[in-house]
């Protein structure tokens, strides 16, 4: 008997989701505009999901939405347990971003602090005249402030590629085997140029892959880790596979293809991001070491890749939700 979750037990958890990351930015929303905050929308069209996180402008009676340039509707197919997958974690890592944003509003509250004064007869608060614009200036404040304006929308978004696989057999219709064991050599190429770059850059996980050869066989090997500076050599390995294959076996060679892919444009996706998250400014999330070259995370930093914790969307060990009832 198939214990899986229907398409409508499903659909229930996510929507349950969407409308508590909802209700927090709602609740944000009593402590004025200093916070930036948003809203899932969706739209269900079996058997896929659509949503998009929107920027909010609340009012009393509900939210208005405003348009963002980046918005766009993320297509999600409900019976494919790993976009699901994605999607709860996702939203996990919005909500426990949202949280921490409501607990700074709620210690800028407080009167002592001189940030916002309470309207009992709106339930909500307002930018204190006197004293609250100089202390929005204030280089602490406004860091704080700034670490809660992090897109992390379009990470996630990156990161999607890391659980959805595409079907690369396509890729190699009408090679032959030397051009697939050419075209599986230049994605190992790609995949170390990748790690070159991203073992510079602290938290960013990087792929390691090496392949070998015994006579007509070769063994792939092929593992995430995000050791870093001093820490590089210990490969704590997250997401480990070995395949093998034999050089005139097709179909063997063409599941190596399929991995090391995978593999590379994970990689590939890790650079950009770690590239975004580097020029970042406001705050900064990087300082770079004039000596050694390596770029070490700051306070704000390490605060954002730990709420990311992005070895999570590439560990296939992880999953968030439970697809099977009782």
């Amino acid at each position: 008997m198939d214990n899986k979750l229907t398409f409508d037990q499903k659909v229930d958890i996510i929507i349950k989701k969407f409308e508590e990351y909802n209700k927090i930015n709602k609740d944000i929303k009593r402590y004025g505009d200093i916070f930036n905050t948003f809203v899932f929308t969706y739209e269900i069209k079996k058997p896929e999901i659509f949503f998009e996180l929107k920027s909010t402008d609340y009012d009393e009676n509900n939210f208005s939405m405003t348009s963002l340039a980046a918005e766009q509707w993320i297509e999600i197919n409900v019976e494919n347990d790993n976009e699901v997958n994605w999607l709860i974690k996702t939203i996990n890592k919005f909500i426990e971003k949202a949280q921490a944003t409501m607990k700074k509003a709620r210690e800028f509250s407080k009167p002592h602090v001189g940030i916002l004064v309470y309207d009992e007869f709106t339930d909500s608060y307002y930018l204190n005249p006197t004293t609250g614009p100089i202390l929005l200036k204030s280089k602490e404040i406004a860091k704080e402030i700034s670490s809660t304006r992090i897109d992390i929308f379009n990470i996630f978004i990156n990161l999607r590629s890391a659980v959805i696989e595409e079907d690369r057999r396509v890729e190699l219709f009408g090679l032959s085997l030397s051009e697939v064991i050419d075209r599986i050599k230049a994605c190992l190429k790609s995949i170390k140029a990748s790690a070159t770059k991203i073992m510079k850059i602290e938290g960013i996980p990087r792929y390691v892959a090496t392949i070998e050869q015994e006579g007509e066989r070769i063994f792939y090997n092929t593992y995430a880790t995000v050791d870093f500076g001093l820490e590089a050599a210990n490969k704590n390995k997250v997401n480990e596979i070995d395949l093998e294959a034999d050089l005139n076996n097709f179909e063997e060679l063409e599941v190596i293809y399929v991995q090391i892919r995978k593999d590379e444009e994970v990689s590939k996706n890790m650079v950009d991001l770690a590239r975004s998250l580097v020029s970042r400014n406001d705050p900064k999330l990087y300082i770079q070491n004039s000596t050694t070259g390596l770029w070490s995370l700051s306070k704000e930093g390490k605060e954002t890749i730990k709420d990311l914790n992005i070895i999570d969307f590439i560990n296939n060990d992880i999953s968030e939700i439970e697809f099977s009832i009782d």
